[in-house]
């Protein structure tokens, strides 16, 4: 759980519990990105402990993000240029015959 560690670590979501559930969280979703939450937790508990969590209106999703882009910041001032890039840009091949548009000449 190191990089969940490193990356949110430094929240302060008022209790302990809190800041240690959000770096839980953090590792079970980095371990399987594009898993669900039920997928990515290990039992039934961890799942209902994170749907209470992220149902907190009390904890504003910023406070969550916070300590992350903190991380971000301090990766960045190692370095002199910073490019940011964002593509949203998504592929999914699932389900695609690729032999299928092959003809042989």
């Amino acid at each position: 759980m190191m990089w969940a560690e490193e990356e949110f670590g430094g929240a302060e979501l008022g209790d302990k519990r809190l800041n240690k559930r959000l770096v839980l969280l953090a590792d079970r979703l980095g371990e399987q990105p594009s898993a669900s939450i039920p997928e990515a937790c290990r039992g039934s508990a961890e799942m209902h402990a994170a749907y209470r969590f992220l149902g907190r209106e009390a904890v504003d999703w910023r406070e969550l993000m916070q300590p992350h882009w903190d991380a971000s910041a301090r990766r960045m001032q190692a370095h002199p240029v910073v490019l940011c890039i964002q593509d949203t840009t998504e592929l999914d091949f699932e389900g695609v015959d690729v032999g299928a548009g092959i003809q042989a000449g």
